[in-house]
């Protein structure tokens, strides 16, 4: 899933932000980048939202000239509305104290402390990188270099997304698989049958029969040793392990989604 999630206000810099998330994507690598249309068809938004937010190890808060406008018809300042999508995206990364970069496009301005809600004040006093068109590539790049220091994941070698190291540099799913494997092969073995000459060979169908059994034994067994582990990794993990199982969930519900979306097609 992704390292980087894009934050922005469609009708002030969807332009800028679809911009940077490619060329980000081209820097850090096509799994490193995050932003709204990935979000498959038919999926709870806010739950998406949140669990890329949680999977993600930076917000890029991308700012445009009209991001403190006053919302619809102009009542009110948007930021100031319970359900702005955009204040809730920083109050969420904020709540799971994820890096916040502020990104300045089209000759924006940081927004003043008085023009942001308490719950994000604290983005007014964040350093911003500014991008502009005369010199966006070199500063798309700096803008990846303080990404790359702040979030020590970023690869710098291959442009992908590495996992927090534990046992032997293994990511957390990694050490899961293991574990799993590992109960599997001891259960396996020490709950081997015993063989016994048949009275009469077994048919076709009862050999069929029997290998799908046993291949339905094992896949139960397998799943709840990795149940268990799951859990244990959950109650006992480190903020590392949790981050890694934040990034995995993630990623296999955006993968979920889109087979569904492809199976529908079919």
């Amino acid at each position: 899933m992704a390292g980087v999630f894009v934050s922005y206000r469609r009708d002030d810099s969807q332009g800028f932000a679809g911009r940077l998330a490619d060329d980000l994507t081209d820097i850090l690598g096509d799994e490193a980048v995050f932003r709204d249309i990935e979000i498959p068809v038919g999926s709870d938004f806010t739950d998406v939202l949140h669990r890329a937010i949680a999977a993600s190890d930076a917000l890029l808060v991308v700012i445009g000239r009209g991001w403190v406008q006053r919302g619809p018809g102009g009542y009110g300042d948007r930021l100031f509305e319970p359900t702005d999508w955009v204040r809730t995206e920083i109050e969420a990364a904020l709540a799971q104290r994820k890096h916040l970069v502020p990104v300045l496009t089209g000759g924006a301005r940081m927004p003043a402390a008085d023009e942001l809600p308490q719950s994000i004040r604290q983005l007014c006093v964040l350093q911003a990188a500014e991008l502009t068109d005369r010199h966006w590539d070199e500063e798309v790049e700096l803008l990846a270099d303080r990404l790359r220091t702040l979030c020590p994941g970023l690869d710098t070698a291959t442009g992908t997304v590495t996992r927090p190291v534990h046992h032997r540099g293994e990511s957390p799913a990694d050490v899961m698989r293991d574990i799993g494997e590992r109960l599997l092969d001891e259960v396996v073995h020490r709950r081997r049958p015993r063989i016994t000459p048949p009275a009469m060979p077994p048919t076709l169908t009862a050999r069929v029969l029997g290998a799908m059994g046993r291949g339905l034994r094992r896949v139960v067994v397998t799943a709840l040793l990795v149940a268990a582990v799951y859990i244990g990794l959950r109650l006992f993990g480190d903020d590392e392990v949790l981050r890694g199982l934040d990034r995995f969930e993630a990623r296999l519900l955006v993968g979920w989604e889109r087979l569904q979306q492809y199976l529908a097609r079919r």
